[in-house]
């Protein structure tokens, strides 16, 4: 199958990572410090978003007007990226990078792995803000700032502070507190101004501490089984993710229940097992590591970005909805 991550001609990932392996053995290795121009050159960054006038395309050799639309379209291999409005603003994948430069060197961010997706479509870069915290026992948490974007129109450029816990790689937005906390988005109508979307983003490290706040009140809520069930399926049906009214009998609600009762890395640990904590991270688990996709880099990718995501957050909201 096609690979979500961005493989060019020569047989090379457009994929920089530093520590453990992401997306699958895909891209370069860089040591922890590399600079952001090197970050660039590594990720496969390096190319630029080029626009055209679009009049007609071929449609079964039928050739199709097209008013008012533009072209997207790679510097270095020409590849179509999309068709969209002439008021588009583009961001350019070294604008991903470069929005970190400053953090890296000034405020203790350190780049963790950044690459392109769908052949360029799609690129992100991802740093850790050099805080890590327990919820309980052995269960750390470390904490990220993922900036996203895309070049087809399918992603608003998304800046949000994002959470890894360490015993299974699971990932949570820390978009905790008031609505869109810790998540800043720019539609591409509007020109990306990075110093705006920091400003916005408020104190990295006090939103990373409202997260362990509501991680530990998580790992304080005991449910049964039938009470986790539930749960999940309200979950899996408000989110569309499932349109079956009999949710426990669905693939992914018998998945995310076996996760919970023990078959999930750290399920058993003290404030996991038996938890409102446990079944979040179920949940998040089964999107991570185990929803069906067309490859386990597409899984990813949808897990940062797509329904994986929504669904993820969707679930931590409603879990701080009921322990409130």
């Amino acid at each position: 199958m096609v690979d979500a991550v961005t493989k060019r001609k020569d047989g090379t990932h457009e994929h920089a990572y530093v520590g453990k392996v992401g997306w699958h053995g895909l891209g370069n290795e860089l040591k922890h410090g590399a600079s952001i121009d090197t970050w660039i050159k590594a990720a496969g960054m390096d190319w630029e978003i080029n626009r055209s006038t679009m009049s007609f395309f071929n449609a079964d050799d039928v050739m199709v007007e097209v008013p008012n639309m533009h072209a997207l379209y790679r510097s270095d291999n020409d590849f179509l990226l999309g068709a969209v409005s002439p008021n588009y603003k583009v961001v350019q994948p070294k604008e991903v990078l470069e929005f970190f430069r400053d953090l890296c060197d000034s405020n203790g961010f350190a780049m963790d792995t950044a690459g392109t997706l769908f052949d360029g479509k799609r690129f992100w870069g991802l740093a850790s803000i050099g805080e890590e915290a327990c919820v309980i026992g052995n269960d750390n948490i470390k904490g990220y700032l993922l900036l996203a974007t895309s070049a087809d129109g399918s992603l608003a450029t998304t800046a949000q502070f994002t959470t890894i816990r360490v015993v299974c790689n699971n990932t949570l937005s820390a978009a905790v507190g008031e609505k869109n906390a810790g998540r800043v988005r720019t539609s591409h109508r509007s020109i990306f101004k990075p110093d705006t979307v920091k400003t916005d983003l408020g104190i990295v490290r006090g939103q990373f501490k409202d997260f362990m706040v509501a991680a530990r009140k998580l790992a304080k809520v005991k449910v049964t089984n039938d009470r986790a069930s539930d749960f999940v399926g309200t979950v899996l049906t408000d989110t569309r993710t499932i349109a079956s009214a009999d949710a426990p009998s669905t693939r992914a609600h018998k998945a995310i229940m076996e996760l919970f009762q023990g078959a999930g890395k750290g399920a058993e640990m003290k404030g996991v097992e038996g938890t409102m904590w446990g079944v979040v991270n179920s949940i998040t688990e089964y999107v991570d590591h185990h929803a069906r996709s067309k490859t386990e880099q597409h899984r990813l990718s949808d897990a940062f970005f797509g329904r994986g995501d929504q669904l993820k957050a969707f679930a931590f909201d409603r879990a701080m909805e009921l322990v409130k």
